[in-house]
């Protein structure tokens, strides 16, 4: 049984570990993330291709470990978002989330359609430039109706709207939280259409990370009851395998099939990525991971421009997927994503200006391993 000490007015701080842990998490599904987004550089659907080693390496990475990352980040925003929603409360909430998130959201995007337009001007490819109309537009920066110029930027954009619902689903959640998950599930299985989120799976796990503060559950307990998720990981890996090898397109199963499976496998896999910072926090890896945490942020917002532009060259040297060579490009582009982002912010951070379009104000500060660790106010910037 969980052991659960309900709160309903205040929020305990977070432990020391448990801030550790936190630190690991983002930036190891971070950097599981900037694999989904290293270009193929062709047109077929690389999914659908007869399954070699190399087939079953990539989609482990990129379909059942680095999209399903998401799930675990927006459980971590949802645990933080209460704290700061019972101490500052909503509209202080909102105006912070303005800047830590929509900032970030338009500047990046801005960068991105600036190279776009300078990348043009050199090679006569205007192709992924945005729809001159207002619509486009505003998704090009804000992603309304559409996936925006630096796709992996809808997580800010899904986040924010997160954000601003979070008081809803705070009373909800103390008033009824099987009731409040039950009408996210609906959400998240029929929503896709209604623009109100790019992912309403995002929704739902950022509500289980409101309801894990609220209900304060203890770390060890919480990691005793994900325990046995892992076997459930372990179905869903192989379901998925079993899909990847016998080339069955899961974008066209049965759509409330596809999103059932897919979260359970997100859920599953956020339960194992949490056990597993507990094993890395008391290692050289997790002090690793927890100084870089960070640079997470810039990480994630740079990684994907890097990787259209870089991935240009770097084709032209290992080729496309399918090519005997991609594999070293495949694992070379978040190696040098992740020197990018160290330098950049670096760079980014000697300015006032620079620092709050690009990093929400925020400069580099290494982690310190142990020590008091304060209670981070929610996921953003930092995916905090």
């Amino acid at each position: 049984m969980l052991q659960t000490h309900p709160a309903p007015y205040a929020v305990p701080p977070v432990s020391n570990s448990m801030s550790q842990r936190v630190a690991i998490a983002r930036t190891l599904c971070i950097a599981f993330m900037t694999f989904v987004h290293v270009q193929p550089g062709i047109a077929e659907n690389v999914y659908d291709r007869e399954a070699g080693f190399f087939d079953i390496v990539y989609f482990v990475l990129t379909r059942l470990i680095g999209l399903s990352s998401v799930s675990l980040l927006g459980i971590v925003s949802g645990y933080f978002i209460v704290s700061s929603l019972v101490k500052a409360g909503p509209a202080r909430v909102v105006a912070a989330k303005l800047r830590t998130l929509v900032v970030p959201l338009v500047s990046w995007n801005a960068l991105m359609l600036a190279l776009l337009v300078a990348y043009g001007m050199l090679s006569d490819n205007w192709r992924d430039m945005p729809q001159a109309t207002p619509l486009g537009i505003a998704n090009a920066f804000l992603a309304l109706t559409e996936w925006p110029l630096v796709v992996p930027l809808w997580f800010l954009r899904d986040l924010f709207v997160c954000c601003l619902v979070s008081p809803l689903v705070l009373i909800g959640l103390r008033r009824s939280a099987p009731a409040v998950f039950a009408v996210l599930a609906a959400y998240t299985l029929f929503g896709t259409d209604w623009y109100l989120m790019q992912r309403p799976q995002l929704l739902l796990f950022f509500a289980i990370g409101m309801w894990l503060r609220l209900a304060d559950i203890g770390e060890w307990s919480l990691d005793r009851a994900l325990r046995p998720l892992l076997a459930g990981l372990a179905i869903m890996v192989a379901i998925f395998l079993a899909l990847r090898i016998g080339r069955v397109s899961i974008g066209e199963m049965n759509e409330t099939l596809r999103i059932v499976l897919d979260t359970l496998l997100r859920v599953t896999m956020a339960a194992g990525c949490w056990l597993l910072t507990d094993v890395l926090r008391r290692s050289h890896i997790g002090s690793l991971l927890i100084r870089f945490e960070p640079y997470a942020f810039f990480l994630f917002c740079s990684h994907a421009i890097l990787f259209k532009f870089g991935g240009i060259l770097l084709r032209r040297v290992f080729g496309n997927y399918g090519s005997d060579l991609f594999a070293i490009s495949f694992f070379l582009q978040p190696v040098l994503a992740i020197v990018a982002a160290i330098i950049g912010m670096q760079l980014v951070s000697r300015f006032a200006l620079p620092a709050f379009l690009f990093n929400a104000g925020k400069g580099p500060v290494i982690a310190k391993r142990a020590g008091p660790a304060p209670d981070r106010k929610s996921v953003a910037p930092q995916i905090r």
